[in-house]
């Protein structure tokens, strides 16, 4: 092969290149961001609009189905949903992974103009469009909290906020929490009643009397003078001093009516940390920016700040991002070196000193060309790349194996090294380079994996490529030339060492290949018995079928949903409860409360209300907890349960991977609200009788409580007035309005005009308030509009147009696929109305869609390795010999989850299963390409089949054992940790790769130790039916030449005969 040929004359070239590969790869490897997942691309585009004082109702029909009618129309959108409430749309759309972003922003922008005139002309703001910002995400957050005020919180976090926004890659350090500044001017009613001013008049005095206005400029002599008026207030004692009217030709100053409170912002959350007053700052890091090195800084920073911090303030990091991308990077690549330790230990085992260095230097420089691939790539240093590395790992080393030992045999026929490189690499060049395409090729459809579980996935199958080609290149090129400069044939003393060691194994194994061979058609149908056996024995006492692994959680969040309307205090004692609770377990770190909010949802928010709140629950690392997180939600879920009445509680882990939904998530689609609530009732009653659901939840938003303000507009527009100026009137009063800022250095504080905090809290206070009317007299509220107490619905909910009401759960002691399936048959004996219906989606529709992809990679993953086989071996028959591995694979795969217990998972085993596909064939590609050279060199087929499995043996033992124990410690959860010089034995990466590591090991196993004796019992049936095809071909031939020659002789006597008897004739 001219590649390994100009190697071969230009070593010097090789070595200089060796070592820019070490220095490249070394500098690749330490310059490349780590992350814990991917980053992914999610294609969300947001349209929200403002419409303050609007029912969910009226937003529904005046601003989201305008706008959604305009959005239809846009190409490749995958999802549209909507939520209208109360004075607010939102709209989400979702686009296939596939389209731009920045165009998908632009043509949203052009519909949303398009629908400008069917939108209300009374809007405050245009619809606002954004993209998700995910890069936007806090990389760590620092608590503070301790025995202070949430005011003098505030004021540490504020100090520390500076600080923090100087460390480098620092975007933002956002504060959240404590109490905001306000001015609030505070009318009595009493008094306004006394001197029968109407209270809309004075909220304007207010709003006209703080001004700082530029008048523009004169030109006075030679200067230039701005002219201003600088009347805005200097301290909020100043607003006193506003003339509010004049009566009796005397001023009323703001003094006599109002009271003016240096006061708070009424607080819409409260954040308690470990049951303490908290207050947060988050650390946005740049783009593109390094997550560990971004928090390595602003933790220097914290404890060079802490120095001049009261030693009773405590501040603690939690949702640190870096330190679990620093977790998990160390974990696997201490799954990688015990691998690599376990890997060279066979290598030297079998193969012997020189040859097994030549081999393992395969490893680390695929490695290396792989990380500068991967730098050249733009692609990140995450858990999938660092998986795909451990799934390659005994693969790197096949190459080597095939082409040293097939070097080392040259040499021991008495070839010089350059020779027997140079022979022993032109020999098995194409079956390995073939063995890599047909590996590759299992992996190449994986790359086109669509959606976001595609782009997540989709680093395995290019990280591995990569290295197969890295591993290629070092098998070609460097081992032949190492092989050349520093491979001796006598005395082998090693390599002796390792003949010895195989000799046993390959005595047994000659034993039972000859066996085998005087016993085909019952050597085939053990394996076929054991094939349909394997997937009846797993369908049958299997553990299922599931789409994700479930690894144990760092973190769980509580959440509370009390009734639409609780107010804060009242739902502040439900979370009291499950702090409490939180707090009794050792294994939990930090216990987080967050009454106001709840967490979860699409893009890590639940929603705001004071009817909501979180609790987050952090966990100790793995290795350190007497009791698995799992175990403790659960618990925590009983607990709560039974203590909390009069408000729902769920308890839902942190997730990893690719957001999927929930595992059991109901859409029900219908036109009423009303009657959809019913049926989501009926719903959650059917979901609580099956074993399995917990954390039932759904998003139907049950009217909350109001009170209504219903404007006589014909009597009203007789006396000058208009429904606007009668709700802003009423806003000024309850939720106060904004009138101006207040400056004290460079803060700026709102002022606020509002009644007092007393005269908010009942119906009477809301019917004396007046409002002024044509003339400026005031006019009772009650003159003008009726109050009433009432309710309506809370938010409406779209997908694609539809109303829809989301019905979600966990599920716990069950499959979320056995649950699905039972709650179906339950829901079809439901009576349901015409026009409703509902359909399963989050996690059940990803696991459909990673379904029909995988069987369709699969189909793909045969075909290309048809394809590269047929080429190979010039041949239509022995493509499907070879491809008998991958079906004998599949027993293994089913055994292997049967002995261990797990699930098949629809990701994590199906890829297993590809990827399986592409590395079993390689040792039948070895072993039928050997066994055709022999054939073509004119020895018989069970002489040729004999010498082939022998000869092929050991590298086919080899590369089996080797890829197996590459993936060992990830499969069993064991590995050494190089940095502390101990065993791990608990880590979060295991329990998520290690079903398909199991998979690759039990499917390899079973593939290799059948191969070995299936593949030349096919291959034997082949000869044999090729021999009687052509004795049998050869016999009508010969036939046909029988009957050729007798009907030519027959031709010529009765010639002859003809000529005789004309011969009288003629002499006549």
């Amino acid at each position: 092969m001219i590649l390994n040929q100009v190697a071969l004359k230009r070593q010097s070239v090789v070595f200089v290149l060796l070592w820019l590969i070490i220095l490249a790869g070394l500098s690749s490897y330490f310059s490349l961001p780590r992350e814990a997942e991917p980053d992914i691309t999610i294609p969300y585009i947001f349209v929200n609009t403002t419409y303050e004082g609007v029912a969910p109702e009226d937003i529904e029909k005046l601003v989201t189905i305008p706008l959604e009618r305009k959005l239809k129309g846009l190409a490749d959108v995958e999802e549209l949903r909507s939520t209208s409430k109360d004075g607010e749309s939102a709209i989400a759309i979702k686009f296939l992974p596939s389209v731009v972003i920045d165009d998908a922003l632009q043509k949203v922008r052009d519909k949303v103009d398009q629908a400008s005139g069917d939108l209300p002309g009374d809007l405050e703001d245009d619809p606002l469009v954004s993209e998700a910002n995910f890069s936007d995400m806090p990389t760590m957050q620092i608590v503070l909290s301790g025995p202070f005020s949430l005011k003098r919180l505030k004021v540490f976090a504020e100090d520390l906020e500076d600080k923090l926004e100087s460390v480098q890659g620092v975007l933002d350090a956002r504060l959240m929490g404590g109490l905001e500044r306000e001015i609030h001017v505070e009318f009595d009613l009493d008094r306004i009643g006394a001197y029968n001013v109407p209270f809309s008049a004075l909220v304007n005095s207010v709003q006209k009397g703080n001004v700082n206005m530029p008048g523009g400029s004169m030109n006075i002599g030679d200067a230039r003078y701005q002219v201003r008026v600088p009347e805005d207030f200097q301290t909020p004692s100043e607003i006193n001093n506003i003339v509010a009217f004049v009566r009796d030709g005397k001023p009323v100053y703001l003094r006599d009516i109002a009271e003016i409170q240096d006061h708070y912002k009424d607080p819409v959350t409260r954040s308690r940390m470990n049951g303490q007053n908290a207050v947060t700052l988050q650390i946005i890091k740049r783009s593109g920016e390094n997550i560990i090195e971004v928090n390595k800084g602003v933790t220097v920073a914290l404890e060079e700040a802490k120095k001049f911090l009261p030693p009773t303030l405590i501040l603690d990091v939690v949702g640190d991002r870096a330190e679990d991308v620093r977790m998990m990077v160390s974990d696997l690549e201490n799954n990688i070196l015990t691998g690599l330790v376990l890997v060279l230990a066979v290598v030297f085992l079998f193969i012997g000193g020189r040859s097994a260095f030549f081999v393992s230097i395969a490893i680390p420089l695929s490695m290396l060309i792989t990380f500068v691939l991967l730098r050249l790539l733009d692609i990140t240093l995450n858990m999938v790349v660092l998986f795909s590395l451990i799934l390659a790992l005994g693969m790197l080393v096949d190459n080597g194996i095939v082409i040293v030992e097939n070097i080392y045999r040259h040499m021991q026929e008495g070839k010089s090294r350059f020779q027997a490189a140079m022979d022993g690499t032109n020999e098995v060049a194409w079956p390995v380079i073939t063995s890599t395409l047909t590996t590759v090729g299992a992996f190449f459809p994986m790359i086109f994996w669509p959606g976001i579980m595609g782009e997540f996935m989709s680093y395995l199958p290019r990280t591995v490529i990569l290295a197969l080609f890295g591993s290629l290149f070092v098998a070609l090129v460097i081992n032949p030339v190492f092989s050349s400069r520093f491979q001796t044939a006598a005395p082998a003393k090693f390599m002796d060492n390792g003949e010895e060691k195989i000799t046993g194994a390959r005595r047994i194994y000659l034993g039972m290949l000859n066996w085998s061979l005087d016993h085909r058609l019952i050597i085939l149908g053990i394996s076929v018995v054991m094939f349909f056996a394997s997937i009846f024995a797993f369908g049958t006492y299997g553990k299922g079928v599931e789409f994700f692994p479930k690894a144990e959680p760092k973190r769980a969040n509580v959440n509370i949903k009390a009734p639409v309307g609780t107010n804060l205090d009242a739902t502040d004692r439900f979370m009291r409860v499950i702090e409490r609770v939180g707090e009794e377990y050792k294994d939990v770190r930090f216990v987080i409360a967050n009454t106001g909010s709840g967490s979860g949802g699409t893009f890590g928010g639940g929603g705001t209300g004071t009817h909501l709140g979180a609790v987050t629950l952090d966990f100790k690392p793995i290795a350190d907890r007497e009791i698995q997180s799992s175990d403790i939600i659960n618990e925590v879920r009983d607990r709560l349960t039974a203590m909390i009445t009069g408000a729902e509680v769920r308890v839902e882990e942190e997730k990893g991977g690719p957001p999927t939904g929930a595992p059991v998530n109901l859409e029900v689609y219908g036109k009423d609200m009303r009657e959809l609530g019913v049926i989501v009732d009926n719903i959650r009653a059917v979901m609580r009788d099956i074993p399995g659901p917990v954390d039932i939840k759904d998003d139907f938003v049950s009217g909350k409580p109001e009170i209504q303000i219903r404007v006589d507009k014909e009597r009203a527009a007789l006396l000058g007035l208009d429904t606007y100026t009668i709700a802003y009137t009423i806003k000024a009063a309850i939720n106060g309005v904004k009138v101006g800022v207040f400056r004290e250095g460079k803060d700026e504080y709102d002022i606020l005009t509002k009644l007092p905090e007393s005269e908010r809290q009942s119906i009477k206070a809301l019917r004396r308030i007046t409002v002024s009317g044509a003339d400026g007299e005031p006019i009772p509220l009650t003159s003008v509009a009726s109050v009433k107490l009432a309710s309506g619905l809370g938010a409406i909910n779209h997908k694609d147009q539809k109303r829809v009401v989301t019905v979600s759960a966990n599920v716990e002691g069950r499959l979320a696929n056995d649950v699905i399936r039972e709650l179906d048959v339950r829901l079809k004996e439901m009576s349901w109305p015409r026009g409703y219906s509902y359909t399963f989606s989050g996690e059940q529709e990803e696991q459909r869609k990673a379904s029909e992809f995988l069987t369709e990679a699969f189909v793909a993953t045969i075909f290309l390795i048809f394809l590269v086989l047929v080429a190979q071996f010039n041949s239509m028959a022995t493509p499907f010999i070879i491809l008998t591995s991958v079906l004998l694979s599949l027993i293994g795969v089913f055994g292997g989850l049967l002995i261990c217990g797990m699930p098949f998972g629809v990701v994590m085993t199906g890829v297993g299963v590809i990827s399986l596909a592409g590395v079993v064939v390689n040792n039948a590609i070895v072993l039928i390409d050997y066994f055709e050279q022999l054939r073509a060199k004119g020895m018989k087929t069970r002489e040729a089949l004999v010498k082939a499995g022998l000869t092929r043996f050991r590298p086919v033992l080899l590369t089996a054992i080797t890829t197996i124990l590459g993936l060992l410690p990830m499969a069993v959860g064991i590995s050494f940790d190089f940095f502390t010089f101990s065993f791990i034995t608990k880590s979060d990466s295991t329990e998520w790769w290690s079903p398909m590591a199991v998979a690759v090991i039990f499917g390899l196993f079973v593939a290799t130790m059948l191969t070995l004796l299936v593949v030349p019992v096919l291959c034997s049936l082949k000869e044999g039916a090729k021999a009687r095809w052509e004795k049998l071909t050869n016999k009508k031939a010969q036939e046909q030449n029988d009957t050729e020659a007798v009907l030519k002789e027959s031709i010529e006597e009765s010639e002859k005969r003809k000529g005789a008897d004309s011969a009288p004739g003629d002499a006549a």
